[in-house]
């Protein structure tokens, strides 16, 4: 959706039932409210035409065949524990951030001696409760909104992609560069 007469289709498309699926250039899932509002979508409509709003990004995946652990900078350790301390259990259960373990690639034939083999999404969703919809009607600010959807549980790109990193999918400075403001 790129200008105002395509969101107008996809919002009345979502009205009369149809499940609309469409790409919108933003850095973030709530970053889409805004700008749809900016193109003239008028904030009751968007609410009561959109259910969840999601964004991703690639990072790169360390290779399996050249993996190992590295230490823990303690600029990195404080990131960690400061962006994921509000992580819902349920979404991270093996969650410990008393043992935190990162990983990069050293570099193989395999790889390409890059440590990085193939990609992988993080994401960000975003649900449009009654609670966020209400402060779009009442045209609150986007970081209410954000602080409203954490508050509800939402995982943000960077979390999802920090989670990778303790996961030993990814590296830290892949998500940095990815999800750098």
């Amino acid at each position: 959706i790129r200008d105002r007469e395509t969101a107008e289709l996809a919002v009345h498309s979502a009205l009369t039932g149809h499940l609309v699926f469409s790409t919108l250039h933003t850095n973030d899932a709530i970053g889409a409210i805004p700008r749809l509002l900016d193109m003239g979508v008028e904030a009751f409509l968007l609410t009561a035409s959109t259910n969840a709003v999601m964004a991703q990004r690639l990072v790169r995946k360390i290779c399996t065949d050249c993996r190992k652990e590295v230490p823990v900078p303690t600029e990195v350790k404080r990131l960690i524990s400061t962006e994921l301390k509000d992580v819902p259990q349920e979404e991270a259960p093996e969650l410990d951030l008393k043992d935190v373990k990162i990983f990069q690639g050293e570099g193989c034939k395999f790889c390409g001696n890059t440590g990085y083999r193939g990609r992988i999404a993080i994401f960000e969703v975003m649900a449009l409760s009654d609670q966020i919809k209400n402060l779009i009607l009442e045209h609150q600010s986007i970081a209410r909104i954000r602080d409203q959807a954490r508050l509800e549980g939402m995982i943000t790109m960077k979390q999802d992609g920090l989670l990778k990193v303790l996961k030993g999918t990814t590296t830290i400075e892949e998500v940095i560069r990815v999800t750098k403001e």
